[in-house]
């Protein structure tokens, strides 16, 4: 049985030393990891007896790239929900997804994303040049939304091993009476599960053909106004259906004006280039940042260096695009930065040693 495997000594330990990658730096994931084998077998040793329970969560707020609420699972129950993907749910719950399904998928992210939008723009050019219509949909307050039920039925609809679907339903309660948990990797694939319906109704009974989903963000792409107009009826009424709905955020608008996925614009021009751009807020947001993380830096308060990362982490995501222009205008506003702490400094010297304190 796949849940013996999920269970076992060996997956059980890999999946705490996966679940241990990028956090060493907290000491508490220090002192479980010391006890790595210790901390597996009473895992393993509550499993068998069925006196494992998950621990209470971790919440919190972040604030990039916008205000969210977090739910954060313990080191022991990450440990066991790695195993349970690793060795079964991951592969059962994902086999029916469609190709355009992007997020929190092996092989797929955001550069696979913004790829597969580059393509289809592309290939609805060849067919209807420039001329055409953008449904962007957006679902209103997604993992707090959904309900246990649907997620529940979407676990057992795809996932064939009893235990390993119960295991998955008894972490899909853990999170209260409705919504799932940011930060847990089971809700995470739940959280897409749910949605496959979708894909396949707009990929299969609706036949659009240029269609993408990155979590509860997708987009449509097709000739006719008219016929997205009825597409977005259709999709308001299956999502209504099972308590989720649209919000604001959901446009619909000619491709003309370019298409906008993951904080990108895509334009496509008369000559059919898809070029990417990136916004002159999320530009402007950077800027701030360099400047309060040198400030803070020059004050001791944070590490020398730190500003130069953020710089570096930017310009990394920053050549997604057709940014060129921009990432030399970030390199120099940072130069500047730099020369300016210079100048201040040298100023400062002068005066102390040039007789400016009489």
């Amino acid at each position: 049985m796949a849940y013996e495997e999920v269970i076992s000594f060996d997956s059980l330990y890999k999946g705490l030393k996966k679940s241990c990658r990028n956090v060493r730096w907290k000491d508490s994931t220090v002192g479980y990891e010391s006890n790595a084998l210790k901390n597996t077998y009473r895992l393993r040793q509550s499993l068998l007896n069925g006196k494992y329970k998950l621990d209470k969560y971790q919440r919190f707020t972040i604030y990039e790239p916008k205000k969210r609420e977090i739910v954060a699972t313990r080191l022991k129950d990450r440990q066991f929900q790695r195993s349970l993907c690793d060795n079964g749910f991951y592969e059962q719950i994902t086999k029916s997804f469609i190709t355009d399904n992007c997020a929190c998928l092996r092989g797929r992210g955001v550069d696979y994303t913004l790829n597969r939008m580059t393509e289809h723009l592309r290939r609805y050019y060849n067919e209807h040049g420039t001329d055409g219509w953008v449904l962007k949909c957006d679902i209103y307050h997604y993992f707090q939304s959904i309900r246990h039920d649907i997620a529940k039925a979407a676990i057992y609809k795809r996932v064939t091993d009893k235990e390993i679907a119960a295991r998955a339903c008894e972490i899909v309660d853990s999170f209260g009476e409705i919504g799932l948990g940011l930060g847990s990797q089971v809700s995470q694939l739940v959280a897409l599960a749910v949605l496959d319906d979708l894909d396949h109704f707009i990929k299969e009974r609706l036949r659009v053909k240029h269609y993408i989903r990155y979590m509860d963000d997708f987009i449509l792409v097709h000739e006719d106004k008219a016929f997205l107009q009825s597409c977005r009826v259709e999709i308001e009424n299956r999502l209504n259906a099972i308590g989720l709905r649209l919000n604001e955020k959901t446009t619909l608008h000619p491709i003309r004006q370019g298409v906008k996925l993951l904080q990108w614009r895509f334009i496509v021009t008369d000559s059919g280039a898809i070029i990417r751009k990136m916004s002159k807020k999320k530009q402007g947001k950077q800027r701030r940042k360099l400047k309060k993380l040198y400030a803070k830096e020059q004050s001791r308060e944070y590490e020398k260096g730190t500003a130069r990362e953020s710089l570096i982490c930017w310009l990394s995501n920053a050549d997604r695009g057709n940014t060129y222009y921009e990432r030399q205008k970030m390199k120099n506003y940072f130069v500047n930065l730099e020369v300016q702490n210079n100048d201040k400094r040298e100023h400062l010297q002068e005066a102390c040693t040039g007789g400016g304190y009489g």
